[in-house]
């Protein structure tokens, strides 16, 4: 990946962001971007049903954390540790915004998708909007696949080289809509 520019456009056309992506990394993060939306659609899914809450138009969600620690990362409770704490907060915040939260994060993911393209190395020009979008996007496959032990002592070194590599490309970005 080439680091990220940022590109101010003639005729108050805005701010443009731009970097290109080999073919492997558009792969990569295409997967990932995959991964981590099939594992959100499948907690949204699981949700359990309230028939009145849908007659308002009101979406549910679950009332208990994800149980992978994957999508715990991805959805943390609403309290932190400590907090004063009535009965049922957490559960009931979950409940209500959970699935906004999903949405969001959904969202997010669709921007890098379309921006990428479906096969082969790829310029990317973004706005400043969907640069915000873009980084939500990269925290959250970091998120997922950060302290994943499985496989050995190599699917950890290559954990942690993609670790590595999706903060750079996050990091890049940052700096670029700093400038």
């Amino acid at each position: 990946m080439q680091e990220w520019r940022r590109k101010k456009g003639l005729m108050r056309s805005g701010v443009k962001f731009s970097t290109r992506f080999d073919p492997l990394e558009r792969e990569l993060i295409g997967d990932l971007t995959a991964t981590v939306s099939e594992a959100l659609i499948a907690r949204a899914q699981s949700a359990p049903r309230d028939d009145f809450a849908e007659m308002l138009g009101v979406s549910t969600g679950h009332t208990e954390a994800p149980a992978d620690p994957k999508l715990a990362r991805l959805l943390p409770d609403f309290e932190r540790e400590g907090d004063e704490e009535f009965d049922g907060d957490n559960g009931l915040l979950r409940s209500l915004h959970e699935n906004d939260i999903i949405k969001a994060k959904l969202m997010n993911l669709q921007v890098v998708n379309e921006k990428l393209g479906p096969t082969g190395g790829v310029d990317v020009s973004i706005d400043e909007a969907e640069a915000h979008q873009f980084l939500a996007a990269l925290n959250d496959m970091r998120l997922f696949v950060s302290e994943e032990r499985a496989g050995g002592e190599q699917a950890e070194q290559q954990r942690a080289v993609l670790m590595d590599w999706l903060a750079a490309c996050q990091d890049s970005l940052l700096q670029a809509l700093m400038d």
